[in-house]
């Protein structure tokens, strides 16, 4: 039974270990708000964050932005006392974009990242299935 739970918990992160929600603020800007596993890490939480930034850019009719306010951390989210006496805590990594859709006549265009690019060749593909929800896609 102790292979189990840590096999099925591996299984758990893999397939599911991030959640993405998206706020938006005005009609050019938006917040991406992810919370991604421990497995994932502060680095697997941003890349979660940011593409999907980049696919909801995509789906707003545009393709390049900015990120222009940014935020991580991690946060207790429980814990259970082992077979062993001690406790073990659960804890989440957390990392909050504010983004910013640049049309082609801001100044600030040619500096700006493309989303079609930050997703890759087969963006489209990326966009059509919808949330990123693991950190190794």
């Amino acid at each position: 039974m102790k292979t189990k739970l840590p096999l099925s918990l591996c299984v758990l992160l893999i397939t599911g270990c991030a959640q993405t929600s998206i706020q938006p603020l005005t009609q050019s800007s938006f917040k991406v708000a992810t919370q991604a596993a421990p497995a994932c890490g502060q680095q697997g939480a941003r890349d979660v964050a940011f593409k999907s930034a980049a696919m909801e850019v995509i789906k707003r009719g545009g393709d390049r932005f900015v990120i222009v306010g940014d935020q991580s951390g991690s946060r207790v989210t429980g814990g259970s006392f082992t077979g062993y006496g001690g406790f073990q805590t659960y804890s989440s990594n957390l990392q909050d974009m504010v983004v910013e859709i640049v049309k082609a006549n801001d100044p600030r265009y040619s500096d700006s990242l493309s989303a079609r690019q930050t997703l890759g060749a087969d963006w489209q593909e990326i966009v059509s299935k919808g949330q990123v929800q693991t950190c190794t896609s």
